[in-house]
Order: C-alpha cells, then sequence, then structure tokens
C-alpha cells in the first residue's frame, strides 16, 4: 500500500498534524469568507490545514489571521505548484533564497522553453520572497482561534 503523501498533489500531508481539519480554499470573490465561516465552526484550538492553489494566497492566509479565525502556526510555499509539489519550503527570506538557489532548476526536456525559464528561476534566485508571494500554491497549518 502505497502512502498518499508520495502523490506530487499530497505531499503537504506530510506537514499536517494528526486530525487536522483539511480546508482547501477555492477560487472566487467569495472564496475567504466561505473558509473564514468554515474556521469559525469548528471548536477553538482545532488544527487546521489550509491549501490555496492560486497565486496571492499569502494576501488570502494572512487576511485570515487578520479576522482573527485562525492562529498560523507555519506557512509554506510549493514549488512549482501545490498540484506538482516538488519542494515545501518554509514561507521565509532565508528558506525560499536557499530552494530558489539549490533545488530549483528548468525541467528536463523543456528545449523550447528553456530560455524563458532560465530567467525566471534567474528572477527567483535574485529575489526569492517574490516567490512566496507569487506562488500557486501554500499550505499554511495553524488553530482555530
Amino acid at each position: 500500500m502505497e502512502a498518499e503523501w508520495t502523490h506530487p498533489g499530497q505531499r503537504w500531508r506530510l506537514l499536517a498534524p494528526a486530525g487536522a481539519v483539511v480546508i482547501d480554499i477555492a477560487a472566487g470573490p467569495l472564496a475567504v469568507r466561505r473558509a473564514a465561516a468554515r474556521l469559525t465552526d469548528l471548536p477553538a484550538g482545532s488544527p487546521v490545514v489550509l491549501l490555496d492553489r492560486r497565486p496571492g494566497s499569502a494576501w488570502r492566509a494572512r487576511r485570515l489571521a487578520a479576522a482573527g479565525v485562525i492562529s498560523i502556526e507555519g506557512r509554506y510555499v510549493a514549488l512549482p505548484s501545490l498540484r506538482r509539489a516538488v519542494v515545501l519550503a518554509e514561507d521565509s527570506a532565508d528558506v525560499l533564497r536557499w530552494a530558489c538557489r539549490s533545488l530549483v532548476a528548468p525541467p528536463p526536456g523543456a528545449a523550447w522553453a528553456h530560455g524563458p525559464l532560465h530567467a525566471a528561476i534567474a528572477v527567483a534566485r535574485r529575489w526569492p520572497r517574490l516567490v512566496g508571494w507569487l506562488a500557486a500554491g501554500r499550505v499554511v497549518i495553524g488553530r482555530t482561534a
């Protein structure tokens, strides 16, 4: 039997506390409100995992924390995305800098796109916080307030 976390879209499960409620923040203008409503329905102190697969996910996680529905214990950026995560890096400047310099490279077989990918990787290595803001995938670990 294969563990769920071995699949690229499920690597975040390695970070999830036992018994955590998983909330996938959907697309749409009311997505944050729906997630906040689900979080307020949970008992205080419940472990939760927020998954956001869209760019700009850092902003949405901060909005939930500012609303007082979650206390954030950890933030992770999925590289290259949450659906195809190879690396889950802590959302801090030093960790993202290390991940961009040590782990991020153009995928094999991308001959026609090698130039643009190389340029994007060079930008990511120079400004790793930009990766944290633009990444299409974020995992937020926390507890309900």
